[in-house]
C-alpha cells in the first residue's frame, strides 16, 4: 500500500513534479548545462533519468551488461523492495547509439574480460549525480522542490498517465510491487488536469 501521508505537493503545496513543459525544458537543457568535454558522461545520465524516471541510484547501478539492444531497452535492479527484482524499461534507439557512441557499451560486452562488462557505467558518486540533475534544472530556469530527481522520475509517470499508457506497464517501468501508488499520481493538477478536462470540452 502506498503511505496514506504520500502525496505530490509538499506541506506549503508545492507540486514535486515536473509539468510537461518543465520537462520539455529540462531536455533542451543538457547540452547547454553541461558544455565541458568531460561532461559527455553526465548528459547520457541526465538523459536516463528522463527517458527511465529511475530512481537516481537505479540508474547509478547500471552496468554495461544491463544495456539490452537486442530488445531496445535497460535492465534496473528495483530498489526498495526486500529481494532482488530486476526490471526492463525502453529506450530510443537513438539514446542507445549515444550511450554505445560515448561509453562503448558494446566493446565492453563483446570484450573478451567478462568482468568488465559488470562494471558500472556511470562511474561518479551520487553526489555528482544530484548536482548534474540540479545543474540542469537551473539552466532549463526550473526552481522549487520540483527540481529534483524525484521531480523527475514523478513527472515521467504523470506523463505517461496523459498519453494513456496501460497502467501496468506505467507500475512495472516505475519498479512498484502494486498498483497503490497509480492512486497517489492520478492526484496531479495544474496543466495535466486541464488536459484532461478538455477531453470533455472537446464534446
Amino acid at each position: 500500500m502506498a503511505a496514506p501521508d504520500y502525496d505530490l505537493f509538499d506541506e506549503q503545496g508545492n507540486r514535486k513534479y515536473l509539468t510537461t513543459e518543465e520537462r520539455r525544458r529540462y531536455f533542451f537543457a543538457i547540452d547547454r548545462a553541461l558544455v565541458k568535454s568531460d561532461d559527455r558522461e553526465k548528459r547520457t545520465f541526465a538523459l536516463l533519468l528522463y527517458y527511465t524516471g529511475c530512481r537516481i541510484s537505479e540508474g547509478l547501478a547500471v552496468t554495461y551488461n544491463n544495456i539490452d539492444f537486442g530488445a531496445g531497452g535497460v535492465i534496473f535492479r528495483t530498489l526498495k523492495r526486500r529481494k532482488a527484482v530486476h526490471r526492463f524499461v525502453p529506450l530510443p534507439p537513438t539514446y542507445l547509439a549515444k550511450l554505445d557512441d560515448v561509453h562503448k557499451v558494446k566493446d565492453f560486452q563483446g570484450g573478451r574480460d567478462k568482468t568488465k562488462a559488470r562494471e558500472e557505467i556511470w562511474d561518479f558518486a551520487r553526489t555528482t549525480g544530484w548536482r548534474t540533475i540540479g545543474a540542469v534544472m537551473a539552466a532549463a530556469g526550473i526552481e522549487g522542490v520540483q527540481a529534483t530527481p524525484k521531480g523527475l522520475r514523478h513527472s515521467f509517470v504523470i506523463q505517461h498517465q496523459e498519453l494513456g499508457t496501460p497502467e501496468h506497464m506505467i507500475q512495472r517501468w516505475a519498479g512498484w510491487a502494486s498498483r497503490d501508488m497509480m492512486e497517489v499520481y492520478g492526484r496531479a493538477v495544474g496543466q495535466e488536469e486541464t488536459a484532461i478536462a478538455q477531453r470533455l470540452w472537446q464534446h
